[in-house]
C-alpha cells in the first residue's frame, strides 16, 4: 500500500515539473527573439536606410539590386560639369523646373543645353546651344574608319552648287557660363586672371586656374624626352608657344577659349608642307576633310597623351581638325568615360 502511495507522489511531481517546465519554455525563447529583434533595429534597419540613401555613381541612387534611373539630359550635363569644375561650381539640383547649378553666389540652370544665369533662363532661344561631347575617343581613329563619314562630306559638297566650307551659325554663343566660370568678362579682367609660366623652356601666359596643370604636362613632357628622341626632337623644333589671346574664333563671332587662357597652340617653326587647321586649308583645298592624317602634323602621341591625362582635348581629334590646338575640357572626358589622373 505504501509503495502504491510512494509510486503515486512520484507520478504527481513529475507531472508537475512537465506543467513548470512548459510554462517555462515561452519564457525562455522570449529572450533570444527580444536579442534578435534589437540587433535588427541596430543594424538591419540603418543598412536599409544607408542602402536608399547611397549615390549610384555620379547620377543618383538605386536600391540594391535594381538599376539606376537613366539621367536626363540637362542632369547628366549640369551634374557632370559640377563634377569637373569642383572649385568653381556647386552641386547640380532640380530648381524650378529645371537642372542647375551655383557658381559663386548667382544659379545658372540648363535652359536648353545654353546654361544660363537665371535671369536669361526664359531667353534661351536667343542663343545656340553649347554642344557638349560625349564621344571624344580615347585614340584617334583610324583613317579607314572615317572613310564613310569622309565620303558623305564630299557627296554633299559635290551637290551644293555654292558650298560653304566656313560657314557658321548665325545665332550666337551664350558666353555668360564661361565668363563665370573663369571670372572673365572683358580683356582687363582677362589679363588680370593669367600668369607667365616657364613651358618646355619658353614662357606662356595661361589662366592661373589650370597653369599646375600646364605645369606638370610640362614636366612629364620633358621627363620623356630624355628617353624619347621623337619628343625631344619635337620639343626643339617648336616654334610658337601660345596660350592667352583675347580674340574670337576665326570665321564666327564667338569668343575663342584663348581669350580666357584655357587653350594653348603649340606649333613648329617650320610645318614642311603639312597642314594643321581646318579653316587655313580650306582656303586653298575645298575638300580638306579628305587630307590624310599623313599629311597633317601631329604632335608625338607621348605629348597628346600628357595633356589629355589632366583634361585637354587635343583638336586633332575634331572633324575640323586643329592638330596644334590643346583646350582644357575636363567635363568631355567625364562624359566619354576616359579616366583622367589624380590632382
Amino acid at each position: 500500500m505504501s509503495g502504491l502511495l510512494l509510486r503515486g507522489l512520484k507520478i504527481k511531481q513529475k507531472t508537475k515539473q512537465k506543467i513548470v517546465n512548459k510554462k517555462k519554455i515561452p519564457f525562455l525563447l522570449f529572450f533570444p527573439a527580444l536579442a534578435l529583434f534589437a540587433w535588427f533595429l541596430l543594424h538591419a534597419i540603418p543598412m536599409l536606410v544607408h542602402t536608399e540613401e547611397r549615390p549610384s555613381g555620379l547620377y543618383g541612387s538605386a536600391a540594391f539590386g535594381e538599376q539606376p534611373p537613366v539621367p536626363s539630359q540637362a542632369e547628366r550635363i549640369m551634374k557632370t560639369l559640377s563634377a569637373a569644375y569642383p572649385e568653381r561650381i556647386g552641386s547640380a539640383v532640380l530648381r524650378d523646373g529645371d537642372w542647375a547649378f551655383l557658381i559663386g553666389e548667382r544659379w545658372f540652370y540648363y535652359a536648353e543645353g545654353r546654361i544660363l544665369p537665371e535671369e536669361r533662363r526664359n531667353h534661351f532661344q536667343e542663343y545656340r546651344a553649347m554642344g557638349f561631347n560625349s564621344n571624344y575617343p580615347a585614340d584617334l581613329p583610324s583613317w579607314e574608319s572615317t572613310a564613310e563619314q569622309r565620303a558623305e562630306r564630299t557627296r554633299r559638297y559635290e551637290e551644293d552648287s555654292s558650298p560653304r566650307t566656313g560657314a557658321r551659325q548665325t545665332v550666337r554663343r551664350p558666353m555668360y557660363f564661361a565668363e563665370a566660370l573663369w571670372n572673365i568678362s572683358s580683356r582687363t579682367e582677362a589679363r588680370e586672371q593669367q600668369v607667365d609660366i616657364n613651358f618646355l623652356g619658353r614662357r606662356l601666359t595661361i589662366h592661373s586656374g589650370i597653369s599646375q596643370k600646364m605645369r606638370l604636362i610640362g614636366e612629364i613632357i620633358l621627363e620623356e624626352s630624355g628617353t624619347n628622341p621623337e619628343v625631344r626632337q619635337w620639343i626643339n623644333s617648336l616654334g610658337t608657344v601660345a596660350g592667352w589671346n583675347w580674340r574670337n574664333v576665326a570665321s564666327s563671332g564667338s569668343r575663342s577659349a584663348h581669350s580666357y587662357g584655357i587653350s594653348i597652340d603649340l606649333l613648329p617653326g617650320n610645318l614642311r608642307g603639312k597642314a594643321t587647321y581646318w579653316f587655313w586649308e580650306s582656303e586653298r583645298n575645298p575638300l580638306w576633310w579628305n587630307i590624310p592624317y599623313t599629311e597633317r602634323y601631329h604632335p608625338p602621341a607621348e605629348v597628346i597623351r600628357a595633356f589629355e591625362s589632366y583634361g585637354f582635348v587635343w583638336g586633332g581629334k575634331w572633324g575640323n581638325f586643329d592638330t596644334m590646338h590643346f583646350e582644357y575640357r575636363p567635363e568631355t572626358f567625364i562624359l566619354s568615360n576616359i579616366p583622367l589622373a589624380e590632382f
